[in-house]
């Protein structure tokens, strides 16, 4: 198989699209995650693993918090994915215009979304340009029955003005992503030592 495919095949195993939040000190951010999968078979232990990009103010929010919160969106919400993926915090506040409530843990919980879960991280993984957070799933709500969105029917309904701005923010990412990727260490820290 070529390479080549590899891009079409990856953009299938993409979760549903969720906003992950977070707040410190203050701050709140948000933004559309890379990806958010289940991180348990154990129901009275949940827990996610959360992608998202290093650079992202989201991340930083994270890091300094220790505690992420995933929104699972509606097929319906498609406009969130231009609202929370295509800028970021530090430009607008994301939150003004929606209707949000903050969580006993300080985290914004975004209202009208197909469900939620406060997180607390265990553990995360340097993925070059990604943190990958994987976090105990602390509180949880689900509000709807609603199907959850996915990257492909999006894709199917940008704008074209929309697709254009994608674009343009995607030939900025990809080359950074690329470089940060390059950079990170091939050291295998998975392989233990056996005495």
């Amino acid at each position: 198989m070529p390479l080549s495919d590899a891009p079409t095949l990856l953009s299938l195993m993409w979760s549903p699209l969720t906003v992950v939040t977070a707040a410190h000190d203050g701050q709140r951010g948000g933004q559309i995650a890379v990806g958010a999968f289940a991180a348990s078979i154990v129901p009275s232990q949940p827990r996610v693993l959360v992608q998202i990009q290093k650079r992202n103010h989201t991340n930083s929010l994270i890091e300094a918090s220790g505690r992420l919160a995933v929104h699972v969106i509606a097929r319906d919400q498609w406009p969130w994915v231009r609202h929370w993926g295509f800028r970021s915090q530090t430009e607008v506040d994301k939150f003004e215009a929606i209707d949000w409530f903050e969580h006993d843990s300080g985290l914004p919980i975004l209202d009208g979304v197909v469900g939620w879960m406060a997180c607390r991280v265990v553990n995360v993984m340097d993925g070059g340009d990604m943190a990958i957070w994987l976090a105990d799933v602390t509180d949880a709500a689900r509000n709807s029955r609603a199907q959850p969105l996915r990257w492909h029917e999006v894709q199917q309904m940008l704008p074209p003005e929309w697709a254009d701005q994608y674009g343009q923010k995607l030939s900025h990412d990809v080359p950074d992503s690329g470089r940060r990727m390059q950079e990170l260490s091939a050291k295998p820290p998975w392989r233990v030592e056996r005495g």
